[in-house]
Protein backbone atom coordinates (compact mmCIF):
# COMPACT_ATOMS: atom_id res chain seq x y z
CA UNK A 1 0.00 0.00 0.00
CA UNK A 2 1.72 3.71 -0.92
CA UNK A 3 1.50 6.92 1.18
CA UNK A 4 -1.55 8.34 -0.76
CA UNK A 5 -3.63 5.17 -0.27
CA UNK A 6 -3.21 5.20 3.73
CA UNK A 7 -3.82 9.22 3.44
CA UNK A 8 -7.18 8.32 1.88
CA UNK A 9 -8.53 6.03 4.21
CA UNK A 10 -7.21 8.06 6.99
CA UNK A 11 -9.46 11.34 5.44
CA UNK A 12 -12.02 8.89 4.83
CA UNK A 13 -12.26 7.20 8.45
CA UNK A 14 -12.02 10.81 9.95
CA UNK A 15 -14.88 11.83 7.91
CA UNK A 16 -16.95 9.21 8.52
CA UNK A 17 -16.25 9.82 12.29
CA UNK A 18 -16.85 13.48 12.66
CA UNK A 19 -20.26 12.59 10.09
CA UNK A 20 -21.51 9.77 12.76
CA UNK A 21 -20.46 11.83 15.59
CA UNK A 22 -24.00 12.95 17.07
CA UNK A 23 -24.89 9.62 17.11
CA UNK A 24 -22.17 8.14 18.62
CA UNK A 25 -22.49 10.78 21.47
CA UNK A 26 -26.36 9.97 21.62
CA UNK A 27 -25.48 6.10 21.97
CA UNK A 28 -23.18 6.20 24.38
CA UNK A 29 -24.59 8.57 26.76
CA UNK A 30 -27.83 6.08 25.89
CA UNK A 31 -29.83 9.34 25.18
CA UNK A 32 -34.13 8.40 24.76
CA UNK A 33 -34.12 9.75 21.64
CA UNK A 34 -30.87 8.16 20.43
CA UNK A 35 -32.83 5.93 17.61
CA UNK A 36 -34.47 9.91 16.22
CA UNK A 37 -31.05 11.39 16.52
CA UNK A 38 -29.67 8.46 14.28
CA UNK A 39 -31.81 9.14 11.48
CA UNK A 40 -31.73 13.14 11.33
CA UNK A 41 -27.89 12.52 11.38
CA UNK A 42 -27.99 9.67 8.82
CA UNK A 43 -30.96 11.40 6.64
CA UNK A 44 -29.80 15.31 7.12
CA UNK A 45 -26.52 15.18 8.49
CA UNK A 46 -25.11 15.84 5.07
CA UNK A 47 -26.35 19.35 5.38
CA UNK A 48 -24.42 21.67 7.96
CA UNK A 49 -27.90 22.43 9.62
CA UNK A 50 -28.79 18.49 9.92
CA UNK A 51 -25.54 17.73 11.19
CA UNK A 52 -26.11 20.81 14.08
CA UNK A 53 -29.36 19.84 15.12
CA UNK A 54 -28.29 15.97 15.36
CA UNK A 55 -25.20 17.16 17.99
CA UNK A 56 -27.17 19.61 19.70
CA UNK A 57 -30.27 17.31 20.08
CA UNK A 58 -27.33 14.62 21.50
CA UNK A 59 -25.46 16.64 23.96
CA UNK A 60 -28.20 18.23 25.39
CA UNK A 61 -29.44 16.65 28.73
CA UNK A 62 -32.41 14.80 29.50
CA UNK A 63 -34.61 14.64 32.22
CA UNK A 64 -35.35 10.30 33.14
CA UNK A 65 -37.24 10.02 36.29
CA UNK A 66 -35.73 7.52 38.80
CA UNK A 67 -39.11 5.59 39.65
CA UNK A 68 -39.10 2.23 37.69
CA UNK A 69 -42.05 2.52 35.14
CA UNK A 70 -42.39 6.22 35.30
CA UNK A 71 -43.03 7.78 32.25
CA UNK A 72 -40.22 8.59 29.26
CA UNK A 73 -42.25 10.89 27.40
CA UNK A 74 -44.90 8.86 25.84
CA UNK A 75 -46.37 5.50 24.93
CA UNK A 76 -44.61 5.76 21.02
CA UNK A 77 -41.44 5.72 23.09
CA UNK A 78 -40.58 8.76 20.47
CA UNK A 79 -39.63 11.27 23.99
CA UNK A 80 -39.62 14.24 22.52
CA UNK A 81 -41.54 15.51 25.66
CA UNK A 82 -39.75 13.86 28.08
CA UNK A 83 -39.07 16.99 30.16
CA UNK A 84 -42.54 18.36 30.34
CA UNK A 85 -44.20 17.07 33.34
CA UNK A 86 -47.60 18.57 34.73
CA UNK A 87 -48.89 17.62 37.82
CA UNK A 88 -52.80 15.97 37.94
CA UNK A 89 -55.46 16.45 40.34
CA UNK A 90 -58.00 13.59 39.94
CA UNK A 91 -61.16 14.71 41.01
CA UNK A 92 -64.41 12.17 41.94
CA UNK A 93 -67.21 11.89 39.42
CA UNK A 94 -70.77 12.89 40.24
CA UNK A 95 -73.00 10.87 41.69
CA UNK A 96 -75.01 11.16 38.06
CA UNK A 97 -73.61 10.46 35.16
CA UNK A 98 -74.62 13.67 34.21
CA UNK A 99 -78.13 12.68 32.31
CA UNK A 100 -79.74 12.42 35.35
CA UNK A 101 -79.39 9.18 35.75
CA UNK A 102 -78.22 7.69 39.41
CA UNK A 103 -75.05 5.76 39.24
CA UNK A 104 -75.32 2.25 40.23
CA UNK A 105 -73.71 0.91 43.06
CA UNK A 106 -70.81 -0.97 43.18
CA UNK A 107 -70.41 -4.22 43.64
CA UNK A 108 -67.79 -5.52 46.45
CA UNK A 109 -65.43 -6.96 43.98
CA UNK A 110 -65.75 -3.74 41.60
CA UNK A 111 -65.28 -1.94 45.03
CA UNK A 112 -61.83 -3.70 45.67
CA UNK A 113 -60.74 -3.58 42.44
CA UNK A 114 -61.42 0.42 42.01
CA UNK A 115 -59.56 0.67 46.27
CA UNK A 116 -56.77 -1.58 44.66
CA UNK A 117 -56.32 1.21 41.65
CA UNK A 118 -56.31 3.72 44.09
CA UNK A 119 -53.30 2.22 46.04
CA UNK A 120 -51.55 1.50 43.51
CA UNK A 121 -51.96 5.37 42.39
CA UNK A 122 -50.87 6.55 45.89
CA UNK A 123 -47.59 4.29 45.95
CA UNK A 124 -46.58 5.30 42.79
CA UNK A 125 -46.92 8.73 43.93
CA UNK A 126 -49.75 9.88 41.22
CA UNK A 127 -52.03 11.41 44.00
CA UNK A 128 -51.50 12.45 47.38
CA UNK A 129 -52.88 11.41 50.60
CA UNK A 130 -55.54 13.80 50.50
CA UNK A 131 -57.15 13.10 47.04
CA UNK A 132 -56.18 8.99 48.04
CA UNK A 133 -58.99 9.96 51.23
CA UNK A 134 -60.97 12.00 49.52
CA UNK A 135 -61.36 8.98 46.24
CA UNK A 136 -61.56 5.96 48.43
CA UNK A 137 -64.39 7.76 50.60
CA UNK A 138 -66.37 8.11 47.51
CA UNK A 139 -65.52 4.54 46.53
CA UNK A 140 -67.22 3.55 49.71
CA UNK A 141 -70.16 5.38 49.59
CA UNK A 142 -70.81 3.87 46.00
CA UNK A 143 -70.86 0.70 47.97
Amino acid sequence: MNDDTAWVLVAVTVCVAVYSLPSIIAFHRRHPNRWVILAVNGLFGGTLVGWVVALVWAIHAVHQPDQNGASQGGASGFNLFVNDTRRVTLVAAPQGDGGGKVRRALSPTDAVRELERLGDLRTAGHIDDTEHRMLKATILRMM
